[in-house]
């Protein structure tokens, strides 16, 4: 059982974001096997933190492509997608700085478990809309 499954996230127009996509969805669901399995003592906290490590990367740096993006195709509405990716980061340092400061890795660990629902909301009123504009903008591009 997972937290969230590709088919409940809208697809993207443009295969490296729903690459990213599909691919954090496999990284949090495999976050949420890992903290059952080490809320049971069948995982060692190391995993867990190891895979936990591996999200937050994967985080910033699907942002920071996906910004990356924007900007190069002139995605006009970029300072409001960016700031979705800013709010979202801002909450991700404080359920991070909970964990490696105090200890707290059930704070992470219920940060993750809430994401799936942003996600499906992001993705279908923000980055579904931004995709379909740079698909236009790179299929342009490729005519030209």
């Amino acid at each position: 059982m997972g937290l969230i499954y590709a088919e409940q996230v809208e697809y993207m127009s443009v295969d490296q974001m729903q690459k990213t996509h599909e691919d954090e969805i496999k990284i949090i669901n495999e976050i949420e096997k890992l903290a059952v399995g080490y809320e049971r003592g069948t995982t060692e906290q190391g995993e867990l933190e190891n895979k936990l490590d591996e999200y937050i990367a994967h985080v910033k740096a699907h942002f920071a492509n996906e910004e990356r993006l924007m900007q190069e195709y002139h995605f006009p509405s970029y300072e409001m997608h960016k700031l979705a990716h800013d709010m979202f980061l801002m909450d991700l340092q404080y359920a991070t700085k909970q964990w490696k400061e105090f200890g707290d890795i059930k704070k992470m660990i219920n940060f993750v478990a809430k994401t799936p629902e942003w996600i499906v909301m992001h993705v279908k009123s923000v980055d579904a809309p931004t995709a379909d504009y740079i698909a236009r903008k790179m299929e342009q591009q490729n005519e030209a």
